[in-house]
């Protein structure tokens, strides 16, 4: 019998090669023979664990409907001063901001035929003056006839009334008090009869002009309340007036909207307000994202999903009022829900919390 020398590599180590070699393919044939345990499907873990959501409990509570929208702030009641003719530009006498009375001057004007005017006017009621001290005493005295004494008296107050407006025409007033927003005029122009000089609002209340598309005109409506966004102070205001035809060259409604002097607003900036345009004292409401086609997913005190139609109502900023298809208490789920089917166990996972 032959033998194998060990001491000879090249003989027994290809031997021993092709022992592990064959070694390791019948344990693969054992490996692919056995029988591989089945790996659980996503329906089978979804039943098991259940779907992981979030809920939110319907509730009945009052539910309203605010809007927001922006726009330009000015006093209450608000005067431009015009020039009254094409005279230069004098003096201006005011600046921005500052505070006036009604019948203050402004802005004064000076022209060679203006002054005349007022010249001539002056002349005009110092002569009806005149002529009424002469017949005074002789009315007294019953020398002339009532309707002598009342044409007289009739002219001085014409004279009077001509030289106020002939000094009108150089010297613009304020026509109400409040606080100077604009000043156009500068000395030395010379501008057009009917140009803006000076602009006054009357600061004891603020407006906020609105202009809005004819669709959002259409919620709003005189006396509706509004809030200011964006400041701390308070102060309602309500709406008061709402244009009842559209800017031909915008297509927008004009809206005014009126706050306090404590809303916290500043003439001649823009603001930005929110109106409620609808309200409902007891309205059931759940928060929107929870809605989806008209439908809702109702978890059952089995902790099982059930897909139910609803109806809804007014819209608000975080809540939906729902008309018919649930009652308060039902809990619906808010997050979560594409992965529902009916009939679904549920994982409630509340990690939102939602304010109904």
């Amino acid at each position: 019998m032959a033998r194998i020398d060990l001491r000879r590599p090249r003989v027994w180590l290809p031997a021993l090669l092709v022992l592990v070699v064959a070694g390791i393919v019948v344990l693969r044939v054992i490996q692919a023979g056995a029988t591989q345990p089945e790996l659980p499907t996503v329906e089978q873990i979804r039943a098991e664990r259940g779907v992981p959501v979030t809920l939110a409990t319907a509730v009945e509570a009052r539910l309203e409907v605010w809007r927001q929208y922006s726009g330009t702030v000015t006093g209450a009641h608000e005067a431009v001063v015009r020039a009254r003719t094409g005279d230069q530009i004098a003096a201006v006498a005011v600046t921005v901001g500052q505070r006036v009375r009604a019948g203050q001057t402004l802005v004064t004007q000076s022209g060679e035929g203006t002054e005349a005017r007022v010249r001539q006017a002056r002349a005009a009621l110092a002569q009806a003056q005149r002529t009424a001290d002469r017949l005074r005493p002789l009315h007294e005295a019953g020398a002339i006839s009532d309707q002598e004494w009342e044409q007289a008296l009739t002219h001085l107050e014409l004279a009077t009334a001509d030289l106020s407006a002939a000094r009108d025409l150089l010297s613009l007033a304020s026509p109400l008090a409040g606080m100077v927003t604009e000043v156009l005029a500068r000395p030395g122009m010379i501008p057009s009869a009917g140009d803006p000089l000076v602009r006054v609002a009357d600061l004891s209340g603020l407006v906020v002009y609105l202009r809005v598309s004819a669709a959002e005109a259409g919620a709003l409506r005189l006396g509706q309340p509004a809030r200011v966004v964006g400041v701390g102070a308070g102060g309602e205001g309500r709406v008061r007036r709402v244009s009842l035809q559209a800017d031909p060259a915008t297509r927008l409604v004009e809206v005014e909207v009126e706050f306090p002097p404590t809303a916290g607003l500043v003439a001649g900036t823009l603001a930005t307000v929110q109106v409620g345009v609808a309200s409902a004292d007891r309205a059931v409401q759940i928060p929107r994202p929870a809605v989806r086609d008209g439908a809702v997913w109702v978890v059952d005190g089995a902790g099982r999903a059930v897909r139910r139609a609803v109806s809804t109502g007014l819209l608000g900023e975080d809540n939906v009022e729902i008309i018919s298809g649930l009652e308060p208490g039902d809990r619906v789920v808010v997050q979560g829900g594409t992965l529902l089917s009916d009939g679904a166990v549920v994982r409630v996972i509340n990690d939102v919390d939602y304010d109904v």
